[in-house]
């Protein structure tokens, strides 16, 4: 008995982290790639972190309800199936475009005004979003099936005080995923997209690059070959574990003021029809506790998709690092901050034995402590000094507001179709050689003279100078006092989640719960998850200062931000979202109603008996603090 226990939890840990490791992980450090090589804005590439959820609320709901009965360990090895299915899916388009086109091609020096370039669209590596959004809905089939029939599984086996123990241990593993997904995803990024077709040598390009677009491919084929493996093995466990019917024997109910659909929870999942399906839904939403707590993890889940998909490109925008590197950051973050939060808040349930009361206040301490911390999003490094775009090219200039197009480079027939930044001598740095006016290159292209626009910054009087490929090197250090502090805020943010969860499994009637958590997450993604990266990326394309353009104008994906204004938004969303978080667990708090006639159920370890527990019945104690919350 303990051996099958240890055995489905190690392989249920394992599945939980592959699906981090791609959904969170591996999809998220991948954002501002997919963007550059797919010339999408930040908006359509939330869209395909979004299409998860979508799948997963309208499939999850039906699962959850048809699902409570059946063969739960075989419904979540075919979940796993789905998942390697997504995975290819999500790896496909690489095998099918062509090599990466950077701009080798292009000349970025002044060119003769009289050329007009051709206008060419090129809208067929856009069209390969809705391959991403095939496998990300894929994705959404299997990772809800899992969620759902694994947390039920593991709660139905283990007694109802160490429940959220358990679940703490699961959640932290799977945080491993995402963490995982980062590190490993942002060193695949430092190989060059085509790497078995083309040297990335011979490409003159380097990570540091911003046209550089590294093998986001590899994480997805990796996931999809690793979901096969360790499905196989769940196809052999039983209908369900051989603890869980003393567990169901000797649980006590904790449902809110003590009330349930007998019509309900005593009828079998195999005999449930569609049309008692609308009164089982509403005898789970009319529970005030359960929808209160729902609507909580709907802000919670707004903000955290958001965020989740975008902080690799946050990290990389406000500290002028490499794709890949912030990447790792974020990973390396990711690993103390939400696995120890989700495993200390579990170790706290179980360590003062919470009830739903004492869960509830501590979520509620929680929030207000993220939401202080939410603060680490003002901490970023100055920005560069781009001519024509946040500087004027020449000091004595008196426009009002900078524009890329200037006197000095308006016979260069310049666009922004492609970047190359270059950098002078006094730390300004220039779209490309084009816009700085530059009709000269030497040392294979590297630097560049004879520009017109370059004009000394403190004088404003024309003077040659030299201008080298690639961005201004920063002495900001900043970025070390970002990370501690942004890894505290995950703790907090991710410390909450299995007391929620637990309060949602207590204040529900055990044969509910699967049907329980699909209400819950159908209304947290339908509401939360699905616009949370959709709503983060229009914020994040709304701040963009120079966006990619082609010859005809068609807007791509963005190349420069204004990240005082990212900032500041960030801030104002994640700040909000956490106020209504509280204001939800408060409420909660405030009406849940304990049942009136209470017994407790204490586990015995007896070694003469297989199962090793035993139920003992008696008044609940009025008041001791320590042990009942």
């Amino acid at each position: 008995m303990f051996m099958i226990m240890i055995f489905y939890i190690t392989f249920i840990i394992i599945i939980f982290s592959l699906v981090g490791f791609v959904v969170n992980g591996i999809n998220n450090v991948n954002t501002s790639t997919i963007e550059r090589r797919f010339e999408l804005p930040s908006s359509r590439v939330g869209t395909i972190s979004s299409a998860y959820d979508v799948s997963a609320a309208i499939l999850g709901i039906v699962i959850s309800y048809f699902g409570s009965g059946r063969n739960k360990p075989r419904l979540i090895a075919c979940a796993a199936i789905v998942m390697s299915i997504g995975s290819f899916m999500m790896a496909l388009p690489h095998f099918t475009t062509g090599p990466y086109q950077w701009g080798q091609n292009s000349a970025e020096k002044c060119k003769d005004p009289s050329i007009v370039p051709e206008c060419t669209t090129n809208s067929d590596l856009q069209n390969y979003l809705y391959v991403f959004l095939l496998g990300q809905a894929l994705h959404g089939v299997g990772g809800t099936t899992l969620y759902i029939v694994g947390v039920a599984l593991l709660d139905d086996s283990v007694p109802a005080s160490s429940s959220p123990m358990y679940v703490g241990v699961l959640y932290a593993f799977a945080t491993l995923g995402p963490a995982l997904g980062y590190i490993v995803g942002g060193q695949f990024l430092n190989i060059y997209v085509d790497y078995h077709v083309a040297d990335s040598d011979g490409t003159g390009l380097s990570a540091d690059d911003p046209r550089w677009v590294g093998a986001w491919w590899i994480g997805f084929i990796c996931s999809f070959l690793l979901f096969l493996v360790f499905s196989l093995p769940l196809f052999g466990f039983g209908k369900e574990l051989p603890t869980a019917k003393h567990v169901r024997a000797t649980r006590v109910s904790q449902v809110h003021g003590g009330k349930d659909d007998k019509d309900l929870i005593h009828k079998d999942s195999n005999d449930r029809s569609l049309r008692e399906f609308p009164k089982a839904m509403w005898g789970i939403i009319s529970n005030p506790t359960f929808l209160l707590i729902t609507l909580a993890g709907t802000g919670e889940g707004l903000a955290t998709s958001g965020f989740a998909t975008f902080m690799p490109k946050l990290i990389q925008n406000q500290f002028g690092i490499t794709a890949s590197w912030a990447s790792m950051l974020g990973g390396l973050m990711a690993v103390p901050g939400a696995a120890g939060g989700q495993f200390i808040g579990g170790l706290v349930c179980k360590r003062w034995k919470l009830k739903i009361q004492g869960m509830l206040r501590l979520n509620i301490i929680v929030c207000i402590a993220a939401m202080i911390l939410d603060t680490v999003v003002w901490i970023r490094c100055p920005e560069d000094s781009v001519a024509g775009v946040n500087i004027q090219y020449n000091i004595s200039n008196n426009e009002m507001m900078p524009q890329l197009e200037h006197s000095c480079n308006s016979n260069c027939s310049c666009s922004t179709e492609f970047y190359e930044p270059m950098c002078t001598e006094d730390m300004v740095q220039y779209f490309s050689p084009c816009f700085a006016g530059c009709s000269n290159g030497f040392l294979n292209g590297e630097s560049y003279t004879n520009c017109t626009c370059m004009h000394h910054r403190n004088s404003g009087i024309p003077k040659t100078m030299t201008a080298t490929v690639g961005r201004c090197k920063s002495d900001c250090y900043l970025l070390y006092i970002f990370l501690p502090l942004l890894l505290f805020a995950i703790f907090f943010r991710f410390m909450q989640s299995p007391p929620a969860l637990s309060a949602t499994l207590r204040c529900i009637h055990d044969n509910q719960r699967t049907f329980a958590l699909g209400i819950q997450w159908f209304i947290a993604r339908l509401l939360g998850t699905v616009p949370g990266p959709i709503f983060f990326g229009a914020i994040i394309d709304s701040t963009c200062l120079v966006w990619q353009e082609n010859e005809c104008g068609d807007k791509k994906s963005c190349y420069i931000y204004d990240n005082a204004s990212l900032s500041s938004y960030f801030f104002i969303i994640l700040v909000s979202v956490k106020i209504f978080t509280a204001s939800m667990f408060i409420l909660a708090y405030k009406i849940y109603k304990p049942p009136s006639d209470k017994c407790i159920t204490t586990v015995i370890k007896k070694p003469e008996e297989s199962n090793g527990f035993d139920s003992i019945c008696s008044p609940e104690p009025k008041s001791d603090s320590t042990t009942v919350v």
